[in-house]
């Protein structure tokens, strides 16, 4: 049950009480000591009194709208304690541009929507990979991405859709560096395609090949794609569907 409040004369009582009766004990405290004497009693407690009921004059009437915030004894404006807003648990705004800083996967790959929209030059090696991926993915290919690795082999398994047959493709980002794929990439790519058990190769670089690395390509039938078939093919398949997924998130 909340306690009552005190009426005003109560408080104007009790805030005389503060001035009267602190004079008293000191007044009469000084009178034993010899220092004052009855008379100066009585006109100690006569000044505390009118102090006190001049300050009781600013007790405020709490039943007046305009009072309510302030201190029922000296009527000043007191703190009150601000009511927060509740949180509300409102989803969080999908926005078309995700963190590039956003990274997944043991070789901090970032994500699908990330490198749809970075620019091939801002790509790493493994996100340049993800993205033929995709690219393949969406163009009607069944590609299988083998395990990450740094180092030479097979990146991802792709099936013929015409005779079913399976075709191991290695990819490399050669895009900033202008480094050329040589014999020795054109042999190793090649040679690992037993492992998968796969009858065709597929060559994917964002740079270019050497004339030599052409030539073995050739011997071997191995399907090559430089810097050129990226830019024809892969960026404005890439552009075209990171405009789609914007507007996706944009209806959302």
């Amino acid at each position: 049950m909340a306690k009552k409040m005190p009426s005003r004369r109560e408080r104007q009582n009790t805030v005389i009480s503060l001035f009267t009766f602190p004079a008293f004990i000191i007044s009469f405290y000084l009178m034993m000591k010899g220092i004052i004497g009855l008379g100066g009693v009585i006109v100690t407690l006569f000044i505390a009194l009118i102090i006190g009921s001049w300050t009781a004059r600013y007790v405020p009437d709490m039943r007046k709208k305009e009072n309510k915030n302030k201190n029922p004894y000296t009527g000043l404006p007191q703190k009150t304690a601000e009511k927060k807003p509740a949180k509300t648990s409102t989803p969080k705004k999908r926005t078309s541009q995700a963190s590039s800083n956003q990274t997944t996967g043991k070789y901090n790959v970032r994500p699908d929507d990330v490198i749809i929209q970075l620019p091939l030059e801002e790509l790493e090696g493994l996100e340049f990979e993800q993205l033929v991926y995709l690219y393949l993915k969406a163009t009607g290919w069944k590609p299988i991405k083998t395990p990450e690795s740094k180092d030479g082999g097979v990146d991802i398994i792709v099936t013929n859709k015409i005779d079913g047959l399976k075709t191991a493709v290695q990819v490399k980002h050669y895009y900033k560096s202008k480094t050329q794929v040589t014999v020795k990439n054109i042999r190793e790519l090649d040679s690992a395609k037993k492992n998968h058990s796969c009858i065709g190769t597929w060559f994917i670089t964002s740079g270019t090949f050497t004339n030599a690395a052409l030539v073995e390509a050739d011997t071997r039938r191995m399907k090559t794609s430089d810097v050129t078939f990226v830019e024809t093919k892969i960026i404005p398949w890439k552009e075209r569907e990171a405009a789609k997924r914007q507007v996706a998130v944009a209806k959302k």
